[in-house]
């Protein structure tokens, strides 16, 4: 659409969202594409605004000046002095589509097509206006100022057009010298802000939103855009300026300026980490000549980030104060911020997080701005962080969309108008280059990058009298093919040798984060290359601008102009593709690779056995080219390793064969006692069975199951060869069960050692697989043992936390169970265990906190466990299998803020459990499991309000863990989970009466001395004894203590968050802790003496509630209800008192919950 009429067509005009102008006819079609190098006074609207985002006027709208009168389109207003008109509609549109041909005749049949499409009529409609508009701007038709009236052709502007941008009117005749007004592949910079045109609605819409978060004191807003968008330079050549102008150069003020800026590349980082580029960007901050931040070096600032932040805002704070500046804040601008989302591997995801967390803080303290440019392909990995997406929903994100026509016309007529160039025409002389290029750019993806480039390229080649060639234009294959051939041109002009550096040259300066993922750019220092041919090869790209030689650290490196290169160039998206695999593994192991080598290359750092160092040695083998010299090291060294570990393991077998030798001429000398030996070995088999399979079961509900950890490795032994060559099915059937018992001793539920657990499942698996049963084996125990591999595989990785392998386990745990049930379709055994089956696949669910899901999956597995029980009703396992669905169904609906459905389900449990209990008095599994149920109980009473009820039942479940653990102090499944029960009583009774602080101090260091367990469930325990802190503090009313141990406890929680950022627990505990900030706030609040001049009060607990509500949110939506939720509406409630959350205050309640804190809440 139009940008002079978008935001206020004419009637009948073009509507908003169409393309280019109204259709001319034919007959006048040349006419006006004639006009081709006119300025249109608007630049392009920034697309993509956030429902609910920063709404302040931007100060850019259709805005231009017209002589001394400033044209408003966007309101149909004229501004002069104090002398402001209101136009019509229709005068407004003919005065914009005149303005948009300065100094060109407009005739009336053009005017007419563009301002009354799609209706006939004669010239006097145009005349009328015509008058009209004469007589508002106060001009004459006999000695006209603005609009001059050519005798029968039309009417043309004669007035002087100024652009406005945030930098004030800019003039766009003859202001650039000497010098090209296009950038080539380098992005805009502030030394050419005076050519920088076309987004100015965008530099004022990112203006408004860094002001409009500044005033919510979140000052963090993140630029988003496709690569070659144009986010760098509409940042450094018209941003920067923009907040560095005057105050009165602005169209609008939008209420924040800057002292200073910086910019860190982290695309650029070289040998450097993300904290040292951080913190080389914080020493270039200088106000009147002087550092903000003196005193310290880049590795000891980036120490204080790493270590410190707060440190560093203190000494940031004190500088500000110094120099007057508070209010007036630094702008740090994190470019190309993918480029540590896209570090991949567990390593660099972790160091992302860390870097964050960094940023997060900075943010938090209120005393600079940051501004965060990121390609929108890596959103997916950018929202995997809390900080970057906080205040979405409120526009703290702007997409900022390609260009439409009109801004690209801006983008390529103006900067040429300033420099005086010309735009030829064909050889028919009906066709101008600027329309061409407009035109060729409006169907490039990469227009921007490709537009530029190119217009550098007819610059450096122009004709005499400083004309843009179209015949230049067509030699170098026009905007698409214009990067490609040029490139292709100055490789074809080098020496042989350095053409064949070619390929040695891109693995350096090429990356790839995966294999679907679009190349960027590496930065690849200048001591990389490989020989005298490839630093030849750099520095002739150099020249020819194809790459960009700069300094990182000290340390001269290369990196490519622009990454629209890489998809341009036929010969690089060729060898890309080629190697595609190849690149994105080496990648992948960067970040391994970078820790080996801060640890002084400790062999332990080196690439572990597996998958990974696999693919690594075999592309090395086939592609070692791609890989440099330290890449090289690091691969080989890791095989080396490996290798030794392989000769160890060898040796070992060696050993293993000579005893069996010696054994085997044993066995010869003593062939007359064979016979005997055979008996024996019978027996030894018997006794391996026995102690493997029928001891096992009798062991498991007593919780003794340990005490065949090391029986059972001997047992192994004695069973089989250990290829299982010649065995029936009912012996591998044995072997296997032998196995599994060895994998659930072993595994995260026992004594913890997992890999000798999943080795020995997954032998038994491989087992059970290649056995096919023969009707001497029993079908239901095939198939139990390998459902039970499966699920103690799946339970390990859920342990873990790795939800998706456990889904895969689980499933084929679920495949086993109705391969059985298939097999016995009466056997109501088969139909329990595919009960079990499918509880388990909830259970992942759980864990991810797809609370629906999860309930759906229990909700069949009671079903089917129900239905084994109606088949057995004397089964005790099915009772306990019954019991666990309820159990289940209860924690689901206690997460989801129902505590009377989860009471139903958890009361069903527990008689059920009772009654085994009663039943079986020493197995202490069942015991524990009571126990298990009764912590919950107790949950669902706290959440309906019964506090001296779930106290004296969550009391009971503590004793009966304790029991259970008496019988079995090895077990550290088992003792995590006391301490963590223990944690939870703690933190319960802290409510109401404040807990002895050498409680608290014992409990801790209990929790810190227990041996094994799960680290979640140690960490979730030393967060609930924080957490109780705050608590006991506040039961006090020791208000400032409970904001003091709060932030500790909160960054207890934000380490939990970040590996766990869907448990329910962990989010349960984060809302009880907000509660009790938001009390001390609301306390501290009320308490302040009321201020005369509120202009020195200081601020409202507002902000804090903001960011406490912004904290819980993901819980809320993820559609957790009880504490969490009840914290976000007292947060929303404290952070915008007016608003009411009519609907979440329902949900809160709904379900039978009473809120623990309802003064907090909105009445």
């Amino acid at each position: 659409m139009d940008p002079i009429t978008d935001n206020g067509p004419a009637p009948g005009a073009n509507a908003p969202g169409s393309a280019g102008r109204p259709a001319l006819p034919p007959a006048r079609k040349a006419d006006v594409d004639a006009r081709a190098d006119a300025a249109n006074p608007r630049a392009s609207v920034a697309r993509g605004e956030a429902a609910g985002g920063a709404a302040a006027d931007t100060g850019a709208g259709t805005r231009f000046m017209l002589g001394d009168w400033l044209v408003d389109v966007a309101a149909r207003r004229l501004r002069r002095g104090e002398q402001t008109l209101s136009l019509e509609p229709r005068p407004m549109a003919v005065l914009a589509a005149l303005c948009r041909h300065p100094g060109e005749v407009m005739g009336a049949e053009a005017l007419l097509a563009a301002c009354w499409p799609g209706e006939s009529l004669g010239d006097n409609p145009v005349h009328k206006v015509m008058a009209g508009l004469r007589k508002a701007l106060d001009d004459s038709a006999t000695a006209p100022r603005y609009i001059e009236t050519i005798r029968k052709q039309g009417y043309r502007v004669v007035a002087p057009i100024g652009v406005l941008s945030a930098l004030g009117t800019r003039s766009h005749e003859g202001a650039w010298r000497d010098d090209s007004p296009f950038c080539g592949l380098e992005p805009f910079d502030e030394a050419h802000a005076a050519v920088f045109f076309g987004r100015d609605d965008a530099v004022a819409a990112l203006q408004s939103r860094l002001a409009a978060q500044w005033r919510r004191r979140q000052p963090l807003v993140v630029l988003l855009g496709p690569s070659g968008s144009g986010k760098t330079s509409l940042v450094q050549a018209g941003l920067l300026p923009a907040l560095r102008g005057q105050p009165e150069a602005r169209l609008a003020a939008t209420g924040v300026s800057i002292c200073a800026s910086a910019t860190v590349d982290l695309a650029s980082l070289g040998d450097l980490d993300p904290w040292s580029a951080l913190a080389g960007g914080l020493l270039d901050w200088d106000w009147e000549g002087q550092p903000l931040l003196s005193g310290h070096s880049i590795t000891s600032l980036a120490e204080l980030l790493r270590e410190q932040p707060q440190e560093v805002l203190r000494l940031l704070g004190i500088a500000l104060e110094a120099a007057r500046l508070v209010g007036t804040p630094p702008l740090l601008v994190l470019d190309r911020l993918e480029a540590v989302l896209q570090a991949a591997g567990p390593e660099g995801a972790s160091l992302a997080a860390r870097f964050i967390a960094t940023i997060d803080t900075l943010v938090a303290s209120g005393q600079l701005l940051v501004l965060a440019l990121c390609r929108n392909d890596f959103y997916p990995a950018l929202a995997q962080h809390p900080t970057l997406m906080r205040d979405k929903e409120q526009g703290a994100h702007m997409d900022l969309a390609p260009p439409d026509a009109d801004a690209l016309a801006q983008m390529i007529r103006l900067p040429a108008r300033a420099a005086g160039l010309v735009f030829a025409t064909d050889a028919s002389g009906l066709n101008r280059l600027d329309d061409r290029l407009s035109t060729d750019a409006m169907q490039a993806p990469d227009a921007l990058p490709l537009l530029q480039y190119t217009l550098q390229a007819l610059y450096l080649g122009r004709a005499a009298g400083d004309v843009l060639s179209w015949d230049a234009y067509e030699a170098m294959g026009g905007l698409e093919g214009a990067i490609g051939r040029h490139a292709e041109a100055v490789l074809a002009g080098l020496p042989t040798s350095q053409q064949e550096a070619l390929v040695r040259l891109l693995p350096r300066i090429v990356g790839l984060a995966s294999e679907e993922a679009t190349p960027t750019s590496r930065w690849a220092s200048a001591a990389s290359l490989g020989d005298d041919h490839e630093r030849a090869l750099a520095h002739a790209f150099v020249e020819a601008r194809l790459l960009v030689a700069d300094h990182v650290a000290g340390a001269t490196g290369f990196r490519v102009a622009h990454e629209a290169l890489l998809r341009r160039w036929p010969r690089v998206t060729a060898w890309v593709a080629q190697h595609r695999v190849t690149l994105a593994l080496r990648d992948e192991l960067r970040p391994w690779m970078q820790r080996w080598v801060e640890g002084g290359g400790a062999p332990q750092l080196l690439l572990p056995g597996g998958g990974l160092l696999w693919q690594a040695s075999r592309a090395l083998r086939q592609s070692s080219a791609l890989f440099g010299p330290e890449e090289q090291r690091f691969i080989a060294q890791s095989l080396a390793r490996l290798r030794r570990q392989r000769r160890l393991r060898w040796m070992g077998l060696a050993l293993v064969v000579m005893l069996a030798g010696v054994a085997l001429v044993a066995a010869i000398a003593y062939g007359r006692q064979a016979r005997l030996a055979a008996d024996r070995e019978r027996q030894s088999q018997r006794l391996a069975s026995f102690m493997l399979g029928d001891l096992a079961d009798q062991l498991r509900p007593i919780g003794k199951l340990d005490l065949l950890s090391r029986i059972a490795e001997q047992g192994v032994r004695v069973l089989a060869p250990a290829d299982g060559a010649g065995e029936s099915a009912a012996e591998a059937l044995q072997r296997a069960k032998a196995l599994v018992v060895i994998g659930e001793v072993n595994s995260s539920r026992g004594k913890g050692r997992t890999d000798v657990a999943v080795e020995a499942l997954e032998a038994a698996r491989r087992l059970l697989l290649a056995a096919h049963p023969t009707p001497d084996v029993d079908l239901a125990d095939h198939y139990r043992t390998l459902g039970a591999s499966a699920f103690w595989l799946g339970q390990m990785a859920l342990d873990s936390g790795d939800a998706a392998a456990a889904m895969k386990w689980f499933g084929a745990y679920r495949e086993a169970c109705e391969t059985w049930r298939e097999a016995m379709p009466e056997d109501a055994t088969a139909q329990m265990e595919w009960g079990y089956a499918v509880n388990s696949l909830g259970s992942t669910a759980f864990q991810q906190g797809d609370w629906a899901e999860a309930q759906l999956w229990f909700g069949r597995a009671l079903s089917q466990k129900r239905e084994a029980l109606r088949r057995q009703p004397d089964s005790r396992t099915a009772q306990g299998a019954v019991a666990g669905s309820e159990l289940w169904l209860g924690k689901v609906a206690l997460v989801r803020g129902e505590p009377r459905e989860a009471m139903a389900h958890l009361d069903m449990a527990r008689d059920i459990t009772v009654a085994l209990v009663k039943a079986d008095p020493d197995a202490r599994i069942r015991a524990r499991q009571l126990g298990a149920i009764d912590l919950r109980r107790a949950d669902a009473m706290r959440a309906m309000g019964r506090a001296d009820e779930a106290d004296s039942v969550m009391a009971d479940a503590v004793q009966r863990i304790e029991a259970a653990v008496s019988q079995d102090p090895d077990n550290g499944y088992w003792t995590m989970e006391l301490a963590h029960a223990r944690a939870t009583l703690l933190l319960m009774r802290a409510d109401q009466s404040p807990a002895a602080p050498e409680h608290i101090s014992a409990l801790r260091a209990s929790i810190q001395a227990a041996p094994g367990g799960p680290s979640f469930s140690r960490r979730d325990a030393l967060a609930r004894v924080a957490v109780a802190e705050v608590a006991s503090a506040a039961a006090r009313q020791a208000w400032g203590d409970v904001l003091r141990l709060a932030a500790s406890a909160r960054g207890l929680m934000t380490a939990l968050t970040t590996e766990w950022p869907r448990h329910w627990a962990v989010q349960d505990l984060s809302g009880r802790l907000a509660l009790l900030e938001l009390r001390a706030l609301a306390a501290l609040d009320a308490q302040k003496a009321p201020r005369a001049d509120k202009a020195l009060a200081s601020p409202g607990p507002q902000p804090r509630c903001a960011a406490l509500a912004a904290l819980l949110w993901p819980a809320v939506q993820g559609g957790q209800g009880g504490m969490p939720l009840e914290a976000w509406l007292a947060a929303r409630h404290c952070e915008s008192p007016g608003q009411a959350e009519t609907d979440f205050q329902r949900r809160l309640m709904a379900g039978g919950y009473v809120p623990a804190q309802a003064a907090l809440l909105p009445p």
